[in-house]
């Protein structure tokens, strides 16, 4: 009797051995499996082998759902067992049932989804025991174990697709910023940027707007002549926008689509939408700076025009008066200025002196001094007296100017022979005039400044005698408001009528030298505000 018991027990423990390699044979396989079904025709394979003989159902619940789905259909009417020992509810651990003829299982997976597996014998005569139960048991947590590693798979696809998705996503972000940053002007950036966001984004239609305070000035559809009529929902629609010179550009992006069809936006198409906006928004602002840059070399080219036509205009070098001693420095502030002087020589074989002064600085005032020039050259050749001649001047000048424009300007016809000088103030700085006995005479405005007003104004001239030794200075605002670090004009530290009386060198050119440079030891390192301009005569002893 023992001994038919040790043999009984050897063989169940032979059985159980075989049995238990069958179910680690068999987890190879469902492990390895790509799909659900797949899992499910390996999974019934070893069940079958495990309960030779035996019907065998595989059933599936989905995560949130309380209907079973027969994945193979053994005849062992599982579903009706299945909704016997569950119902509907929930499950957090396996659950078994056996009985004479048959068992039923069911387990939750860790997606909150269950599995089901009924086995029923192949005649009444069938009986599972508890060995069987044990083993149907194991199957499950191998199932389980199987079903997760499927799921980290999907998962890591999943992943892999989406991780490759955003790589092309990037890259084609990084393709469209320098696309947009190479357009030429009449191109259209957020119509570039429009259609690439809704391709990477798979939105089905978007448009841009482009908005003055309420009022729409451009609008950019994908596809054309989109009309987005009604409302969407929230996760349908995604947007972004900008403001750049007064202008609001706002992008919008409708509808999702997918295999499965219209889906919700995700968190890194928003992102997309931000990034290639700003991309806009940048090469917005490049073409902003480019425009204006080339506006400031074109600028800078006609500012150096200007500057040349001005240089020939000022002279570079006084003519040479028998018995005296001329000199002349003009020092504009700007690359051209609006001061000017002038010594032309008339064919009466007297010479003209002319210094001026023009309202403003620039291009302006550097244009109204090349109106002067040309005036005052035609005006000298027809020889008319000095006050009907600034008369004309100021005609002229007021309909060669704006309402802000004018001309402060001293005038002076020198016979050199005699050393009779005609001069004449048209609202200008007083000149100087130092005697022989030390005394300064000056000579200030008797008129308006040129242009001023259009009227025939009265100017009157009035004669001098420059005799041997005598010495004569003309200037502009420019010295004797030469500021310095503290806004201090050099005409009231220094004042010019004592410099004039305190420097006497033997050269024009010295004493022009010697002005400068005190003017520039006075102001240090402030800037020059204002044309410097200057001519000093000397008539020799």
């Amino acid at each position: 009797m023992a001994r038919t018991t040790n043999r009984l027990l050897r063989s169940q423990e032979d059985q159980l051995s075989l049995q238990i390699e069958s179910l680690q044979n068999g987890f190879k396989k469902i492990s390895a499996a790509a799909t659900l079904a797949d899992l499910a025709k390996q999974s019934i394979r070893v069940l079958r082998r495990l309960f030779k003989k035996s019907k065998v159902d595989l059933a599936y619940r989905p995560q949130n759902s309380v209907e079973w789905q027969l994945l193979v259909n053994g005849k062992a009417k599982g579903l009706d067992r299945l909704h016997d020992v569950l119902g509907g509810r929930k499950l957090s651990a396996c659950t078994l049932r056996t009985s004479s003829t048959g068992m039923c299982a069911a387990t939750a997976m860790g997606d909150k989804s269950v599995v089901g597996v009924a086995v029923q014998g192949a005649t009444s005569r069938t009986h599972f025991s508890d060995v069987d139960a044990a083993l149907l048991r194991v199957f499950l947590h191998l199932f389980e174990a199987a079903y997760q590693a499927l799921l980290h798979r999907r998962n890591e696809k999943a992943l892999v697709f989406s991780l490759n998705h955003r790589v092309l996503q990037l890259n084609s972000l990084i393709d469209t910023g320098i696309e947009v940053s190479k357009l030429d002007q009449g191109a259209s950036l957020q119509q570039l940027a429009l259609e690439r966001a809704a391709s990477l984004t798979n939105a089905s239609k978007g448009l841009v707007r482009v908005k003055e305070g309420d009022r729409i000035v451009e609008e950019s559809f994908f596809p054309d002549e989109l009309q987005v009529q009604g409302s969407l929902g929230e996760r349908q629609t995604i947007a972004t926008s900008f403001t750049f010179a007064n202008r609001t550009y706002t992008f919008e992006l409708f509808e999702k689509e997918s295999r499965g069809g219209i889906i919700s936006f995700e968190d890194t198409d928003q992102m997309l939408l931000d990034a290639l906006a700003r991309q806009v928004h940048a090469s917005l602002e490049n073409r902003f700076l480019l425009e204006k840059a080339l506006e400031n070399q074109r600028f800078e080219q006609d500012m150096a025009v200007a500057a040349a036509i001005q240089k020939k205009i000022i002279p570079e070098q006084l003519p040479a008066l028998a018995g005296y001693d001329l000199a002349g420095v003009n020092i504009p502030s700007k690359s051209v200025g609006g001061d000017y002087y002038d010594c032309i020589p008339l064919a009466n074989g007297s010479y003209a002196f002319i210094i001026a002064d023009v309202s403003g600085k620039g291009v302006p005032a550097a244009l109204l001094v090349s109106s002067l020039h040309a005036y005052l050259s035609a005006y000298l050749e027809g020889g008319i007296p000095l006050s009907q001649l600034v008369q004309r001047l100021n005609k002229v000048i007021w309909r060669a100017s704006t309402d802000d424009k004018f001309i402060t300007a001293f005038f002076g016809i020198l016979f050199p022979n005699t050393g009779e000088l005609e001069v004449l103030n048209a609202g200008h700085n007083p000149a100087y005039l130092l005697r022989q006995d030390g005394t300064v005479q000056e000579f200030g405005a008797v008129g308006l400044p040129l242009g001023m007003l259009d009227m025939d104004f009265p100017y009157q001239s009035e004669r001098v005698t420059i005799v041997k030794g005598e010495r004569l200075l003309l200037y502009t605002d420019g010295i004797t408001e030469a500021s310095d670090e503290h806004e201090e004009f050099y005409d009231i530290h220094a004042p010019l009528r004592d410099f004039f009386l305190q420097h006497k060198p033997e050269k024009a050119e010295s004493f022009i030298a010697q002005l400068i440079g005190d003017i520039r030891r006075f102001t240090g390192s402030a800037p020059q505000s204002d044309d410097i301009t200057a001519v000093y005569l000397h008539r020799l002893p």
